[in-house]
């Protein structure tokens, strides 16, 4: 299996901080040109074509008790602009740190269909602090695609 960098939302993006919102470090840009070079967007998940997946690449980890748990949603914008953003669908709430293992499949499932121009993750943490925690967020054409873990 071969990933294409610029298919991927997140890269190992670590979680060490308080209990708050980070975006993906990379927004992707679904959008082409037709023929005619007009400007159209690509119906990227149309049909089902394009496949989603967000996995634990580093154990999720907390001095302090949990106050709740992950909670992973899709983004689109027209523009890049940091609030310019809103919310698709949730793909997965309140998962614990018992289910924040490395290697576990947070989400896997197609790519929903009609995106707007830029697309995004955004998570959200309910803890106090993270010790240690990282997830990485791809698309692929393939829904058992996923790349090894190593030690």
């Amino acid at each position: 299996m071969l990933n294409d960098g610029d298919l991927r939302m997140s890269d190992a993006q670590a979680f060490t901080s308080t209990g708050d919102q980070a975006s993906t470090t990379n927004a992707l840009n679904p959008v082409g040109k037709d023929v005619w070079g007009t400007a159209k967007k690509q119906n990227a998940g149309e049909g089902g074509g394009l496949f989603l997946h967000v996995r634990v690449t580093t154990a999720f980890t907390s001095a302090a008790p949990l106050t709740g748990g992950l909670t992973v949603k899709i983004q689109e914008s027209p523009t890049t602009t940091a609030g310019s953003f809103s919310d698709v669908s949730t793909l997965a709430s309140g998962v614990t740190r018992v289910g924040l293992t490395k290697g576990t499949e947070i989400y896997r499932g197609s790519l929903p269909a009609d995106l707007d121009k830029y697309i995004r993750m955004l998570y959200t943490t309910a803890t106090t602090v993270w010790t240690a925690g990282a997830i990485e967020a791809w698309i692929s054409t393939d829904p058992s695609d996923a790349k090894a873990i190593y030690p």
